[in-house]
């Protein structure tokens, strides 16, 4: 069984490489790709889709209803693990499956949530800077060690989990809150915030979890401590962290915050590190979503979807 026509919605600027269309022309009588800018472009347009009946996206990005609610489409295979962006009572209603790429990137994001530690601890960013602009000192950089200090962990899913054992190589005393285990190691988040050094929040974004760091418990924060996010923009309400960082109570690290007008904001303080969206970018982790992407495909025409979004 093959689809009739599949459409590949695709970065201009990075697109997949050959061997992957190859492929995908395995499983389809047709293959269109549609390309975009950037993400958040909302560059797909019904008339892209208007007779195909699989969608494969690798970009996140704000869909207009109308894609899915209008066109034939029984397939939509989502390049990435965050599904939120999707409307899934629409999807349910039309009968269109939605599967996504669980756990591809969780080494990666990972080792990019220490190395934002460590660059942040050790001023590593600043100090090549520093010496590539014809400086030379050690005066202006001290620093602070990993060991010992404790590590409050929002979400303890398989990035989460991965973060804590590392950090625990480090030395780090690992807590966390999550809804689902509450094991010895397990704090409220009040409390987790008052006796964290760093906080790092690894939590899908949902209804509840929007703003899950609030105006109301980002104050707790200790003084010098330092928060991290690889997540989702949104769990933080961003205006409240300005005005901490701007006050030198935290310092804070953010890998995607989408709208420019905040990052220019951001960027006026030397204690918020921000870096585009890019935690799922290392050569291993790429191959392995590439290879998961087909075989979800392939698990649907066969009639066994693997990575369903129920």
């Amino acid at each position: 069984m093959k689809f009739k026509k599949l459409v590949l919605y695709d970065l201009k600027s990075e697109p997949l490489e050959k061997e992957f269309i190859d492929k995908l022309n395995e499983l389809a009588e047709s293959v269109k790709i549609v390309f975009a800018e950037k993400e958040y472009s909302q560059s797909l347009k019904l008339s892209d889709i208007k007779d195909a009946d699989a969608l494969i996206t690798r970009l996140f990005d704000y869909y207009d209803e109308s894609l899915f609610t209008e066109s034939n489409l029984k397939y939509i295979g989502a390049m990435h693990t965050d599904i939120s962006h999707f409307n899934l009572d629409i999807l349910s209603e039309k009968e269109i499956t939605l599967t996504n790429i669980p756990g591809y990137a969780t080494e990666a994001v990972a080792e990019l949530t220490i190395s934002a530690l460590l660059n942040i601890s050790r001023q590593t960013h600043n100090a090549m800077n520093f010496v590539k602009n014809g400086n030379w000192g050690f005066e202006k950089f001290l620093g602070w060690e990993l060991k010992g200090k404790t590590l409050g962990i929002i979400g303890l899913g398989q990035i989460g989990n991965r973060v804590a054992e590392i950090a625990e190589c480090f030395g780090m005393k690992v807590v966390h809150y999550t809804s689902s285990k509450k094991d010895k190691n397990f704090l409220e988040l009040n409390n987790l915030l008052k006796q964290s050094d760093v906080v790092s929040l690894h939590c899908p974004l949902k209804d509840e979890t929007e703003c899950i760091l609030n105006k109301s418990n980002l104050k707790l924060m200790k003084k010098g401590s330092v928060l991290l996010n690889s997540a989702r923009s949104e769990l933080v309400d961003l205006d409240v962290l300005y005005e901490l960082c701007k006050q030198n109570r935290i310092s804070a690290w953010f890998e995607a915050i989408e709208e420019k007008e905040i990052r220019d904001k951001f960027n006026q303080l030397d204690n918020i590190y921000l870096t585009p969206h890019f935690g799922w970018m290392t050569k291993e982790a790429q191959t392995r979503l590439k290879n998961l992407a087909l075989n979800n495909v392939k698990s649907f025409l066969e009639g066994k979807t693997e990575n369903k979004i129920e």
